[in-house]
C-alpha cells in the first residue's frame, strides 16, 4: 500500500513545493493549511507520516505536535518537523520523531522519510504502534561512542556530561564488536562514519545490526556537516539519526542531547513492547493455572508428532488423564482446593515427562500426554508410573479447605499408533477419540486405572 503523508504548512507555496517533491517519489500526499485541519486529517485519513512546517496560522507547530502525540491516532504517527534553529529542542521535546531544515536537500529528506516509514512498519509488526506506557529499566542505560582516534569521543562525552541520563563509554571498532557478547550490551551506539578508512563506520553499524546481541540497540551516526549523501546512506542502513561531528554552541549540544535521549527512549519502548509480545505469545499457548501447554497449542503439536512418526516409520502414543471425583473436591473443599490439586498434578506429571514428550492441560481436569517413538509396552509403563505418582502421596490443600491434604487419583486412557499400521498420514483426532474411549473404560472399571485402546489405530 502506498505510504500516506500529510503536509501541514500555512504557506501555500511551501505546501505545493513539498507536495510536488513527495508525489514525485510516489507517495500519496494530502495537505492542511492550519493546525486544526491537520488534526482532522490525521483522524480521518490516518497518514503514516505528518510533516509539520514552521508557519501555521492558528497554533505553534510544537503545539500541533503535542496535540497529535496526545491523540490516539497521532500517537501512532511518525512526525517530521521543520523547525528554526531556536525551536529545534522544543520540537523534539514536543514529540517530533525527527527534524529537517526548512530547505532540506532532496536526498536527506527522502532518506529521513524512508527511515521513519521503516521504523513505523517495524513497530506495527511487533505491536509498537501503541501509546507509550511506563517501562522501568533496572539498569542505567549505556551508550558506546565508537571513534578512531578517540579524541572526538572524549569531547562528546565531556559536552554531554550532565545533559543525558545514560553513561557513555568510548571504544574502538574491535572493542565495540567485542562488547556485543557482554552481559549488558549497549543500548545506544554513536558511531563516527570515518574510522580507520572511509565509511568504516557504516560497515561497523551494518555488522552490529546483524548480530543478535546488538541488533536491537539504537544507532546514531556522527558525520561532518554537509555530507548529504552519507547522511542518506546512514539512514537507509538503519541509523535512527545522524548528528554533526562538530558542535559550536550550547544550543547545538542541548539539541544533540535531546536527540540522543529520543533515540534511547524509542529503543526502550521497543524493548518494553517486545517483552509484552513475548509474554502475550507465552500466555496464548499456556494454561495460567498449571503453566502447561493449553489445547490451542497441543492439538497442532500432536498432529506434528503424528506426521513425524509417519515420516520416520515410528510408533507414537497418546495418553488422556482425568482426575477422579474432581467435582467432589470442588464441592467439598472449594475451588481453591481444586486449583491446588490441578497444579500439583501438573507438577508431578511434568517432573516425570520423558524427553520430547508433550504435556498439556487439555480441558478442565483432563490432561494430555503425547509420546513420540513410543510403543505399546513403553506407553503402558509410563502411564502406570504417572498413575502411581498421584496415588502414592496426598496433595496439600490451601488453608481455606476443610482438610490439610487429600489423596487424589487419576484414570488414564492410552492409544498407540503402531509403526506397522502407519500407511497414510494419521488423523490425530481419531487417536484422541480412541484414548478417550479407553479413559471412559478406566473410569467404568473403578478409576485409578490405566486402560489401553485395543482397536487397531490405522492411518487414513
Amino acid at each position: 500500500m502506498t505510504t500516506r503523508i500529510l503536509v501541514a504548512d500555512g504557506l501555500p507555496a511551501n505546501r505545493l513545493a513539498m507536495k510536488s517533491r513527495l508525489v514525485s517519489a510516489c507517495y500519496q500526499v494530502s495537505t492542511a493549511s492550519t493546525g486544526q485541519e491537520a488534526l482532522r486529517c490525521v483522524t480521518m485519513e490516518r497518514p503514516d507520516v505528518v510533516l509539520i512546517g514552521a508557519d501555521l496560522p492558528d497554533m505553534l507547530p510544537t503545539a500541533l505536535c503535542r496535540m497529535l502525540r496526545n491523540s490516539w491516532e497521532g500517537a501512532k504517527t511518525a512526525i517530521l518537523m521543520s523547525a528554526r534553529s531556536s525551536e529545534r529542542v522544543a520540537a523534539l521535546q514536543a514529540g517530533a520523531s525527527a527534524l529537517i531544515d526548512r530547505h532540506e536537500d532532496e536526498i536527506t529528506l527522502m532518506a529521513q522519510i524512508r527511515g521513519l516509514i521503516r521504523n513505523k512498519e517495524a513497530a506495527e509488526v511487533t505491536g509498537l504502534a501503541e501509546p507509550a506506557a511506563g517501562f522501568d529499566h533496572p539498569v542505567r542505560p549505556k551508550a558506546v561512542f565508537v571513534s578512531d582516534p578517540p579524541s572526538s569521543a572524549f569531547a562528546w562525552r565531556q559536552a554531554l556530561h550532565g545533559r543525558v541520563d545514560f553513561s557513555i563509554a568510548i571504544a574502538d571498532p574491535e572493542k565495540a564488536l567485542a562488547t556485543t557478547a557482554a552481559e549488558q550490551p549497549p543500548d545506544l551506539y554513536l558511531i563516527a562514519v570515518d574510522l580507520r578508512e572511509p565509511e568504516g563506520g557504516m560497515r561497523l553499524m551494518a555488522e552490529l545490526r546483524a548480530r543478535p546481541a546488538s541488533r536491537d540497540a539504537a544507532f546514531v551516526m556522527v558525520l561532518p556537516p554537509g555530507q548529504q549523501e552519507k547522511t542518506a546512506i546512514a539512514l537507509d542502513l538503519g541509523a535512527g539519526d545522524v548528528l554533526p561531528a562538530n558542535f559550536l554552541s550550547s544550543e547545538a549540544i542541548a539539541e544533540a542531547a535531546v536527540r540522543l535521549e529520543t533515540q534511547l527512549a524509542r529503543k526502550q519502548e521497543a524493548d518494553r513492547m517486545r517483552l509484552e509480545k513475548q509474554w502475550d505469545r507465552f500466555c496464548a499457548i499456556r494454561d495460567p493455572l498449571t503453566n502447561l501447554f493449553n489445547r490451542r497449542y497441543a492439538e497442532p503439536r500432536l498432529e506434528e508428532i503424528a506426521v513425524q512418526a509417519l515420516r520416520n516409520r515410528a510408533s507414537f502414543a497418546v495418553l488422556l488423564m482425568d482426575v477422579d471425583h474432581f467435582k467432589r473436591v470442588n464441592d467439598i473443599h472449594g475451588h481453591g482446593a481444586g486449583d491446588a490439586v490441578l497444579a500439583e498434578i501438573a507438577l508431578r506429571l511434568d517432573r516425570m515427562l520423558p524427553p520430547d514428550a508433550l504435556l498439556s492441560r487439555f480441558g478442565g481436569e483432563e490432561f494430555l500426554m503425547a509420546l513420540p517413538n513410543c510403543n505399546e509396552d513403553e506407553a503402558l509403563r509410563i502411564a502406570d508410573q504417572m498413575r502411581g505418582a498421584m496415588s502414592s502421596r496426598p496433595v496439600a490443600l490451601p488453608d481455606s479447605a476443610r482438610e490439610s491434604e487429600l489423596l487424589v487419583t487419576i484414570s488414564i486412557g492410552v492409544a498407540v499408533a503402531a509403526s506397522d499400521k502407519l500407511t497414510h498420514q494419521p488423523q490425530h483426532h481419531r487417536l484422541l477419540d480412541c484414548a478417550d474411549k479407553a479413559l471412559l473404560q478406566a473410569k467404568s472399571q473403578g478409576r485409578n486405572q490405566v486402560c489401553l485402546a485395543r482397536q487397531a489405530i490405522d492411518a487414513y
